[in-house]
This record gives C-alpha cells, sequence and structure tokens, in this order.
C-alpha cells in the first residue's frame, strides 16, 4: 500500500510539473534577422527562363509570352496570329529552374479563361496535358505536374490548338507555375 501511494505521489508531482511548465509563460516574441532580395523571374529561387523562341522574352524582370511572335526582321509586321484549324507547338518555349536546395513539386495551369475553340497544352516529359482554365477550374481535373531536384533545370514545351469555331480576336490568360 505504501509503495501505491508512493508511486501515486511520483505520478502527480509529474503531472503537477508538467502543468507548471506549461504555465510559465502565455507569450513571447523573438526577434530574428532576415535577409532578401527581389530579382528577376530567371534570377528566382522557382525561376523561369525565356528559351530560344522569340515569343518567350524576360520584359520588366517577367517572363512575357506571346503566341503572336513571328520573326522580328520581317518587315512591316513584327506580330502575326494564330489562324483556325491550326496547331502549334513551341519546343522548350521556357524552362523552370529550382534554385532552392530542395526537391520542389512544381505545377503549370492557366487563369483567366482562353476563348471558346482555343485550347492550352504543356510537356515537359511524356505526352501533352491540357491546361485550359474553365470557370477557374483546370480543364481535365488537374495541372501539369512534376518533380525537380535542387538545382534543376526543366523544358517545358507549349502547344496551342485552334479550332474551327474559335472567335477571331485577342486571348490573355494567365500562365500559373507554382512550387512547393
Amino acid at each position: 500500500m505504501k509503495m501505491k501511494k508512493g508511486l501515486l505521489m511520483v505520478v502527480l508531482l509529474l503531472a503537477l510539473s508538467s502543468i507548471m511548465a506549461a504555465m510559465s509563460y502565455t507569450s513571447a516574441t523573438v526577434t530574428s534577422a532576415m535577409s532578401g532580395t527581389v530579382k528577376s523571374t530567371d534570377a528566382s529561387l522557382l525561376a523561369l527562363k525565356a528559351g530560344s523562341h522569340k515569343a518567350a522574352t524576360i520584359d520588366n524582370d517577367i517572363l512575357k509570352i506571346d503566341f503572336n511572335k513571328g520573326n522580328v526582321t520581317s518587315m512591316p509586321v513584327s506580330t502575326y496570329g494564330l489562324q483556325k484549324q491550326s496547331e502549334y507547338v513551341w519546343n522548350g518555349l521556357f524552362s523552370v529552374a529550382n534554385n532552392s536546395d530542395n526537391v520542389v513539386n512544381v505545377t503549370i495551369k492557366t487563369e483567366n479563361n482562353l476563348p471558346a475553340g482555343v485550347k492550352l497544352y504543356v510537356k515537359t516529359t511524356g505526352g501533352w496535358t491540357e491546361i485550359n482554365s474553365i470557370n477557374g477550374h483546370t480543364h481535365s481535373g488537374l495541372p501539369v505536374a512534376f518533380k525537380t531536384n535542387a538545382g534543376h533545370e526543366v523544358s517545358v514545351d507549349i502547344k496551342v490548338v485552334v479550332g474551327s469555331n474559335a472567335s477571331l480576336g485577342n486571348f490573355a490568360p494567365n500562365l500559373v507555375v507554382s512550387a512547393q
């Protein structure tokens, strides 16, 4: 019986000390130094780099893709367009570089809807995946997704398919590249 009382007393003291440790403070503020640098998109931790095509450029530190770009030396027209019932492919239009210390999961999708009759596809390895955004949801249920190791760069191919039902005019979706 004396042994049970002693054991009970030890358990009670441990529980009491745990409660007291938890009550030692209710809030704390710790200041730590931080630093960072805002860089161009092609020199950031998740870097987007323009390929050799005139359709992809770094403009004001942001990757911009203009599917209307043609041969800039052909005068007087430097921008063209895409015609109905056509398919255009840009191999290596841009690349995604992982300049972090970790493996990252990268996704590529569109936001802002493409017009009816225009479809956008992406390929990194394997086959083409449609990434059209329709009312905020990516067509076919998922964006292109891949993993990339620290210090690795992945080339991205883009395909635009313009159907016979596409309306004439401009379109301007955003390409969203995310990493976790």
